[in-house]
């Protein structure tokens, strides 16, 4: 009997005339080109976090209070808080795991998501929170036994580390700063800044083994870019990507969330389509949690995935695809367009968006 071979353009064909947006087929699986693709040419921009929840309306009324320039929303068939980014809360039946710990000072397990937050001015947000029965969380300095609320009350400007805590510069209270508190579920909050800070809830911290490595990912696969270079002059230039980007742990620092200091370098940072990501080494070691802590799987967390808005769904899938990116969830419609997910740096879910009408 003849032998019949199919070349790949003509399976390629077929399988384009079977696959039909009715059968569920993606744009890049009915247009096999697509898997040759150059990485699309928009850059993502910050559009949700997304929060699991025993009670989402509990949750978002707390938000509410907090920050009343929200609205109360859905989004993909969730409730949500809208802000400059949204807040989308899945319900769960049992309280998710890496709530924030405050006797550890950090979440359990810890994911690659530290928190999120707002920018604003801490100033005098003690009063703002009192009126909400909610309080900030304290900050270690330090020096023994002495905590804050916020880091501009610290006895010292800046960040310093063990060599330094017991030989700073005095320094008197400054206006604003950094501070946290323990949002509903246990999700870590932060809030920061100053008088002249421009008020915005679309704030997101991370951890990573390698932050640096972390920014380069974020610029090959997401056409995100690192930082502009200042010059003396005031100029700016492109910083190309660090070479090399494995670096090794700094000493921590206080003010911290934890008694033995925060480690904040390396430091890795992109910049996105509406704003920045920032990200500081794993804190668990063997000295510092006593045994060795990779960083948990973020999806199912209380803090679930990073939500990012971008032109193509399609087109960013078949990029990430053909990258070898695992997939957590396939492209699917939404209410607004279409989403899906994959696993970022570190197992940090990340759900790309495709808002096809008014989010």
């Amino acid at each position: 009997m003849p032998r019949f071979v199919v070349s790949h353009s003509v399976r390629a064909v077929l399988a384009a005339l079977l696959c039909t947006p009715l059968a569920g087929c993606s744009e890049a699986e009915r247009n096999p080109e697509l898997s040759d693709a150059a990485r699309p040419p928009d850059v993502p921009s910050l559009h949700h976090a997304g929060l699991n929840s025993t009670d989402p309306q509990a949750a978002i009324a707390w938000y509410l209070d907090l920050w009343p320039a929200a609205e109360r929303s859905r989004f993909a068939g969730r409730e949500a808080v809208a802000a400059e980014m949204y807040l989308v809360f899945d319900e769960v039946d049992e309280p998710a795991p890496g709530a924030f710990d405050e006797a550890l000072g950090r979440s359990v397990p810890q994911s690659a998501f530290w928190h999120i937050g707002a920018f604003m001015n801490t100033t005098t947000s003690d009063q703002r929170l009192a009126g909400l029965g909610t309080a900030h969380l304290p900050l270690y300095t330090g020096r023994i036994d002495e905590r804050v609320w916020r880091s501009g009350l610290t006895p010292y400007a800046g960040i310093v580390n063990a060599e330094d805590v017991a030989s700073f510069e005095p320094a008197d209270p400054r206006a604003g700063g950094f501070s946290y508190v323990l949002g509903p579920d246990g999700v870590l909050f932060e809030m920061t800044g100053g008088p002249n800070t421009t008020a915005s809830l679309s704030h997101v911290h991370f951890f990573h083994e390698q932050p640096r490595c972390t920014a380069n990912w974020y610029v090959e696969m997401l056409g995100m870019a690192l930082p502009p270079l200042r010059g003396e002059d005031g100029s700016t230039s492109p910083q190309p990507p660090h070479d090399p980007c494995e670096g090794e742990r700094g000493t921590p620092g206080w003010p911290s969330l934890e008694s033995a200091g925060t480690i904040r370098q390396p430091r890795g940072a992109v910049v996105h389509g509406n704003g920045s990501l920032s990200s500081y080494p794993r804190q668990c070691d063997e000295t510092r949690c006593g045994h060795d802590e990779p960083l948990a799987p973020s999806r199912g967390q209380v803090i679930d995935h990073l939500g990012l808005a971008v032109e193509s769904v399609d087109a960013w899938f078949a990029w990430l695809s053909r990258r070898g990116v695992t997939m957590l969830e396939a492209p699917h419609d939404i209410e607004e367009g279409r989403a899906f997910m994959f696993e970022g740096p570190d197992r940090l879910a990340i759900e790309l968006v495709e808002l096809g009408g008014a989010p």
